[in-house]
């Protein structure tokens, strides 16, 4: 009885407190579960570790290796720079499901049907379109100089976008790999995007400290957010797609003190600041919308209530 009650009371304390979940290495990722009960990221010691967020405690710690990237809460890639190749992990299994025959990555995205996974390497500057299914490689897309800073697939999988470190901007179709907008204006190279919800703005921000929103149809440019006041490193967008959050970081020294700011998408206006002790590399929204999670390189991640 008791311990029910004290359960009960710490999931209570989640609905208004900052809080974080401890790591014995600092996390890279960030992946809430379907149902906003745990997290899951790969740690810089090669390790896959899970919380459960009622109880801050870890559930989970597996064993991998140095090249690892998460794709979602329950699938992993696994680099091997001397057979280069990518090994495709199903952690709920346990299994792996895919082999993919090429270079490994510094730039990687998932479509979410799952259906394709998009890379990118800067020796080759070029964006390379996986078929999950199958392993093989459908597109080797023509880049730019230094490769994809961010790379991100529209929600229905149809469109592939990589910010470069060029300043440029390239889109393309999936299914064709038809070259669809070229963005060559940017003062500065893109660090973190994201698609909409319902697909129809894409949203960017990196170096010169400004959120652009594009008409993700049309790509012509809407709206130019300025107010951060830092060179903006990580976004996510609400679930409901009324809220942004961007994480930034201090071009002079990555040790100084930083902010994420939580903006009013609709309004433009940022209606919230959070303190964090340095660079944000990663933010992410939990299922319902109510805490942002984010990451800065120490051994924890920091979660926040935005309601």
């Amino acid at each position: 009885m008791k311990r029910t009650f004290l359960l009960v009371a710490i999931a209570l304390n989640l609905a208004g407190a900052e809080r974080s979940l401890s790591s014995e290495a600092a996390p890279i990722s960030i992946h809430f579960s379907k149902d906003g009960k745990s997290i899951t990221s790969n740690c810089r010691d090669g390790h896959v570790r899970t919380w459960d967020l009622a109880s801050g405690k870890l559930v989970s710690d597996k064993k991998f290796g140095p090249r690892l990237v998460m794709l979602s809460d329950d699938l992993m890639l696994d680099a091997n720079g001397e057979t280069k190749s990518m090994k495709i992990w199903d952690l709920t299994a346990d299994r792996q499901v895919q082999l993919l025959n090429g270079a490994p990555t510094s730039a990687i995205t998932l479509s979410k049907d799952r259906r394709f996974v998009a890379t990118s390497n800067p020796k080759e500057r070029t964006v390379r379109v996986w078929d999950l299914a199958t392993g093989k490689e459908k597109h080797s897309l023509p880049d730019g100089l230094g490769g994809a800073a961010g790379l991100t697939f529209s929600p229905d999988g149809q469109t592939v976008v990589s910010a470069n470190y060029d300043n440029d901007i390239r889109v393309w179709k999936t299914q064709s790999g038809e070259l669809v907008k070229k963005v060559e204006d940017m003062t500065g190279a893109m660090f973190a995007s994201a698609f909409s919800p319902d697909g129809k703005q894409l949203v960017m921000a990196g170096l010169d400290e400004t959120v652009y929103i594009w008409d993700a149809k049309t790509f012509a440019l809407n709206r130019k957010l300025r107010g951060h006041g830092e060179t903006i490193a990580s976004l996510a967008i609400s679930p409901d797609g009324r809220t942004l959050v961007t994480g930034g970081f201090d071009v002079i020294t990555l040790k100084n003190p930083v902010k994420l700011a939580v903006w009013d998408l609709a309004a433009g206006k940022i209606v919230k600041t959070i303190a964090a002790p340095h660079r944000v590399t990663r933010v992410a929204f939990s299922p319902d919308g109510k805490w942002v999670a984010f990451v800065t390189g120490d051994k924890e991640i920091s979660l926040v209530n935005v309601n």
